[in-house]
């Protein structure tokens, strides 16, 4: 029914930390992508600079900028997949909050019925 999906039991703190993990390695991974492409357009200009004087270095200048920006996209892609990832574990630990303080509320409802001697 579920395929090769496995499912694994974790308590509310390695789940965030966990969260925290992907949210930290989704921001090294912008941080990367932004370094990548300021990079890029450098060897980019280099190459406009270049393509009169050396038209064969400048194509492989040319050809390095673009390697260094799909590096860069594919940093940013990473970088919001782990975000979403982050997100989804955020959501399930805020469902997990919101379903123990409705606990703690009927508990307290409860405690008050007995001290009025309701049953």
């Amino acid at each position: 029914m579920f395929g090769d999906e496995v499912f694994i039991e974790k308590s509310f703190e390695e789940m965030k930390q966990d969260m925290n993990d992907l949210l930290a390695e989704s921001e090294r991974l912008k941080k990367e992508a932004a370094d990548l492409m300021v990079k890029a357009n450098s060897l980019r200009n280099e190459s406009v600079d270049l393509r009169f004087q050396d038209p064969e270095r400048a194509e492989g200048i040319w050809q390095e900028s673009e390697r260094l920006r799909e590096e860069s996209n594919e940093s940013k892609r990473l970088a919001v997949d782990k975000n979403l990832k982050a997100s989804d574990i955020k959501h399930r630990l805020d469902i997990h909050d919101q379903i123990v303080a409705v606990v703690d509320h009927a508990d307290e409802i409860w405690k008050g019925a007995i001290r009025a001697k309701r049953p």
